[in-house]
């Protein structure tokens, strides 16, 4: 409720295109190279996060928009409260609406790669919580904060976000990417298209893309090779189940079931969270270290979706491994209700 409203505007930079409207951020794990007077062309250190790209990111503010309107959104859910729907509307109105203020519908500029390139496929990565503002928009319909005039306008955003993500070379090539990356990608695309009334494009996704990613990125004994052939395998497991997850809930709305779905090979998301969740218990060591720690959300978010699909008990004792503050705090505990 105190926090500053976010937006594009406030980073330092500009991009080429001369407007501070297109969204920018920096490739997370790209290193200048100490052999290099001016550190160009920075080079790849997988895993380890180049603390400059976390500052002045477009992305982090977008994030934090999300993530306030969500939390406002279920605020005035449960309480009633017109305040919270209220300001609620005015983070929404100011990061994607007001013509000062807004953000451009494309990520052109999306984890730049300093003395590279300009943007790449990856940056989509960056929107990767897109479905939760849609969520928050569908529950602020039914508060008078939000008005017709809001709900077109973000839509009409959606819509143009969604077309560039089709159609821009950034996003083909995103959509081709047999990895985390891709799976993210699903789950935009199929978030935006369900919002927009396109659904013969969320179903397309939800079941014949989802579904082939499913069978070509998890083994039949649970590996995601992949995201294990990463300097954080644990991390980036977890972090696909969460990708994963995310569709698996976003297939509910066109009746198509991923959580049971198995792949010609035998892989699927039940025996992907089954090989993962035992190292929730610290106690448990996975075979590969990974470069940086593993926070707690990355096994609560997915943990609490499988569990409650499959009603699976040990899936649940395992969520008791975190920490008991981070349980009682994350929105899960609303979405899933009765999981620990």
């Amino acid at each position: 409720m105190a926090a500053e409203p976010l937006n594009v505007m406030q980073k330092k930079r500009t991009p080429s295109s001369g407007s501070k409207h297109d969204y920018m951020s920096m490739a997370p794990y790209y290193w200048p190279d100490s052999t290099k007077p001016n550190g160009m062309p920075f080079l790849s250190r997988d895993g380890e996060m180049y603390p400059e790209s976390r500052t002045d990111h477009d992305g982090l503010r977008l994030q934090q928009t999300i993530a306030r309107v969500k939390t406002l959104s279920y605020a005035w859910y449960f309480t009633g409260e017109a305040k919270y729907a209220e300001r609620a509307t005015q983070l929404l109105r100011v990061f994607f609406v007001d013509t000062a203020t807004r953000m451009n519908p494309n990520l052109q500029f999306a984890q730049a790669i300093m003395g590279v390139t300009e943007g790449r496929s990856f940056g989509l990565i960056d929107t990767r919580t897109l479905p939760d503002l849609v969520d928050a928009i569908r529950i602020l319909e039914g508060a008078s904060a939000w008005t017709r005039a809001d709900d077109a306008a973000l839509t009409t955003w959606c819509r143009q976000f969604l077309t560039w993500m089709l159609e821009s070379k950034n996003g083909r090539e995103e959509r081709a990417t047999a990895n985390i990356h891709g799976v993210f990608y699903d789950a935009q695309v199929a978030a935006l298209a369900l919002f927009v009334g396109d659904s013969a494009l969320a179903r397309e996704t939800l079941d014949a893309s989802a579904k082939a990613r499913i069978a070509s990125q998890i083994d039949a004994d649970g590996k995601q090779q992949r995201e294990l052939a990463r300097t954080r395998p644990l991390h980036y497991t977890l972090f696909n189940l969460e990708a994963f997850t995310m569709l698996a809930e976003l297939a509910r709305q066109v009746s198509v079931d991923l959580y049971h779905y198995t792949g010609p090979s035998g892989g699927g998301i039940e025996k992907a969270m089954r090989f993962a969740a035992p190292y929730a218990n610290p106690k448990v060591e996975f075979p590969t270290k990974d470069v940086a720690p593993i926070a707690g959300e990355a096994y609560l978010i997915p943990l609490r979706r499988t569990a409650a699909a499959y009603k699976d008990a040990e899936l649940a004792r395992d969520i008791l491994f975190l920490p008991a503050e981070l349980r009682a705090s994350d929105r899960t505990r609303f979405e899933f209700p009765g999981q620990p």
